[in-house]
């Protein structure tokens, strides 16, 4: 794993974590969005910054309008279809949808931390799992952290993307 962190003007401070396999994780303040891209054959710190900063920019603005989403579902806008919402953030469907606990990402100290919210199902209709925060097992998928969830629980805001949620038939 290859860190990097940029610091500026002695005070603010972002770091970069590349693995080999292209997951990467960024931390700039109280923000943190991670993302796949191909490394594959950057061996030196400014090979990978070529490959990781295009996509650190494509990231943070789709992990911006994803908030900007949830923000906008938090005042009693929901969408009623795809094309309703914006084209740079993921849409993705899982069936049989339940709630998890994200255990792994925050300490057992509750009186510090509350743990994530995710959801774990079975992503349909896009091929293998496109799922840039969770992990895919065979057809098992799990979400990133909800944000925001409909209270009919048809569709989610996650921070790796929106959800859709159908009930099962």
């Amino acid at each position: 794993m290859k860190v990097i962190t940029i610091v500026e003007d002695g005070e603010r401070a972002r770091s970069v974590y590349v693995r080999a396999d292209g997951d990467v994780t960024v931390f700039d303040r109280d923000r943190k969005f991670r993302f796949r891209t191909d490394v594959a054959g950057a061996e030196t710190t400014w090979q990978i910054l070529e490959r990781v900063v295009p996509a650190i920019v494509h990231a943070e603005t789709a992990s911006l309008k994803i908030e900007a989403l949830a923000d906008r579902c938090r005042t009693g806008w929901r969408p009623g279809y795809p094309d309703e919402i914006d084209r740079d953030i993921p849409q993705r469907t899982l069936r049989r949808a339940r709630f998890g606990i994200d255990l792994i990402r925050y300490p057992d100290d509750e009186e510090f931390y509350s743990p994530a919210t995710i959801l774990m199902g079975i992503e349909t209709g896009t091929g293998p799992s496109t799922s840039l925060v969770g992990k895919s097992h065979g057809t098992v998928c799990v979400t990133g952290e909800i944000l925001w969830i409909d209270a009919a629980r048809e569709w989610a805001v996650c921070e790796d993307g929106f959800w859709w949620t159908p009930a099962e038939e």
